[in-house]
C-alpha cells in the first residue's frame, strides 16, 4: 500500500522530531517520545512531542495541486520547583522551531587536536570569529587524543563565515583545522527529503501557564508546510 505525499511528509516530520535530544545539541530531550494526534497524555512520557496534521488549503496550477498543510506540534516537559516554567517553555519552543526550520550545516575538519568535541560544544573560527553549535561529530580516521582526527561536524546555529583556519572550543584552541565554510541544507530539505517546498513557522508559545505544583509545562508551535502533487494523483509529484 502506497502512502500519499502528505502522509510521507507527516511521517518524515515525526522522524525528524526524534532528533530533539540533548545528545544532539538541543536544549531538551523532548524528542525521546514523538507521538501523532494523541489526546490522552501518558504520564510516563513527560518529555514528549505530539504532531497534529491539520486541514490544508489547496490550489490547482496547471497539472499540479499546491497545498499548504498546517502542522501543530505540542511539546511537553516536566520542571522542578527551582525552575521557571516560562523559561523551560522557551527552551522547548526553540527546539521545535530549530528542528523544523533550522539550517543543518556540515563542516569537514582535519588535524584534530587533543580535545574531543562533544554535541553541545560551540566552535569558533580562530581567524573569522564565526561560531556554530555542534550537533554531531563524525570521525572518518585517526583520533582526537592523538591529534590525527579527520571527519565532519554536524552544526546548528551557525553565525558568520568560516575561513581556512583552526577552530577553538572555549579555552581549547586548535581543536581542528578546516579549509573553508560549512555547507547547509534548509529545514524543508532535511525534514522531508525535498517532498516539501518550504516549512514556515507561523506562531507558537504557551496557551496556559501551569501552577508550580503541576510540574509540567506545555508549548505549541504551528507550521505551514507547502508541497505539491499531481492533479488527481496525491501519490506523486
Amino acid at each position: 500500500m502506497s502512502d500519499t505525499i502528505r502522509e510521507r511528509i507527516i511521517s518524515a516530520i515525526i522522524t525528524k522530531l526524534a532528533n530533539v535530544r540533548t545528545a544532539n545539541g538541543y536544549n531538551t530531550d523532548c524528542g525521546r517520545y514523538v507521538q501523532r494526534a494523541v489526546k490522552k497524555r501518558d504520564s510516563n512520557k513527560v518529555q514528549s512531542l505530539i504532531v497534529w496534521p491539520g486541514v490544508e488549503e489547496a490550489e490547482r496550477k496547471y497539472q499540479k495541486i499546491t497545498c499548504i498543510m498546517p502542522v501543530k506540534i505540542d511539546g511537553e516537559k516536566s520542571f522542578t520547583q527551582a525552575q521557571n516554567p516560562s523559561e523551560v517553555a522557551e527552551q522547548i519552543l526553540g527546539d521545535i522551531i530549530e528542528v523544523m526550520t533550522g539550517i543543518a550545516w556540515t563542516l569537514a575538519y582535519s588535524s584534530g587536536g587533543t580535545y574531543t568535541p562533544q554535541p553541545g560544544d560551540t566552535i569558533t573560527g580562530e581567524i573569522s570569529g564565526a561560531t556554530a553549535r555542534i550537533a554531531g561529530v563524525t570521525l572518518s580516521s585517526g583520533t582526537f587524543g592523538a591529534g590525527s582526527a579527520s571527519g565532519s561536524f554536524s552544526l546548528l546555529r551557525k553565525s558568520g563565515t568560516f575561513e581556512s583556519e583552526t577552530l577553538a572550543i572555549g579555552a581549547n584552541s586548535d581543536i581542528a583545522t578546516i579549509t573553508g565554510d560549512a555547507t547547509g541544507q534548509d529545514g524543508a530539505t532535511t525534514t522531508t527529503g525535498g517532498l516539501a517546498d518550504s516549512i514556515e513557522y507561523a506562531q507558537g508559545g504557551v496557551e496556559e501557564y501551569p501552577e508550580i505544583s503541576d510540574g509540567i509545562i506545555g508549548v505549541s508551535a504551528l507550521f505551514n508546510v507547502k508541497y505539491q502533487f499531481l492533479s488527481g494523483n496525491p501519490y506523486s509529484q
